[in-house]
């Protein structure tokens, strides 16, 4: 779960599938041909977190939804473990962009339940791309390196977005600041045309609840609605 601070107090909340599906809108929008796998996988590379972030747990030290930079170690163990299953119904090649954004997440990690995950997922990794190199001279390092990367510009991007931009921010190797009327400039101009309207989902909710039971009450009573993103070329 992403949140972002409203100027009245409120929170707007982000479930991570929604925001991969702006990460995956981004991607559409490239300026580049890219592989419909690796736009699907950047479409639901999040995908581990939906039954969570339907019904997110409360944390009572905030009042709010427990956000994507409070999970713990065991949280990530128990979601990412589950990410081979998840991501199959996406089809083999879309599925291995998704194990590798797995492991790229947690490639920096020393905790051993961590470091246990990430290895059994390089071990699957490693399966599926041999199948794959088995059908013919596809996914070399240097194109393994490639949509690793892709995925990760677009997942910090989509971050980036879903938090709000208030102010000049790095996003990997593209420069993000506010620009007039709400839109977003992006230096280097990534983009197909010259400018990107799109959207993500959130919920609006109040800044502080009391308990699990009023973030349900809450949470039921909010339907998610569109949040305008406009990209334009930085100034």
């Amino acid at each position: 779960m992403l949140l972002r601070e409203q100027r009245d107090g409120s929170v707007l909340a982000i479930a991570q599938p929604a925001h991969a599906a702006l990460a995956g809108r981004l991607a559409e929008a490239w300026d580049d041909d890219l592989a419909p796998d690796l736009v699907r996988a950047t479409h639901h590379h999040d995908d581990v977190w939906a039954e969570r972030d339907a019904r997110p747990p409360f944390n009572p030290a905030t009042g709010r939804p427990t956000d994507l930079l409070e999970l713990g170690d065991g949280d990530r163990v128990r979601m990412w473990s589950r990410v081979e299953e998840v991501a199959a119904p996406l089809g083999p090649e879309a599925a291995l962009w998704v194990l590798r954004h797995a492991e790229r997440l947690h490639e920096d990690y020393d905790e051993a339940p961590v470091k246990a995950m990430a290895a059994a997922i390089g071990a699957r990794i490693d399966e599926r791309v041999a199948a794959l190199r088995a059908r013919g001279p596809r996914f070399d390092d240097a194109e393994l390196a490639r949509g690793t990367s892709l995925l990760a510009l677009f997942d910090t991007l989509s971050l980036r977005l879903c938090f709000g931009v208030g102010e000049a921010v790095p996003a990997g190797v593209l420069r993000l600041t506010p620009e007039a009327e709400g839109a977003v400039g992006v230096t280097p101009w990534p983009f197909v045309g010259r400018r990107v309207d799109t959207f993500v989902e959130g919920r609006a909710l109040p800044g502080r609840l009391a308990d699990q039971e009023a973030l349900d009450a809450a949470w039921e009573a909010t339907a998610p609605a569109p949040v305008p993103v406009v990209l334009v070329p930085g100034g």
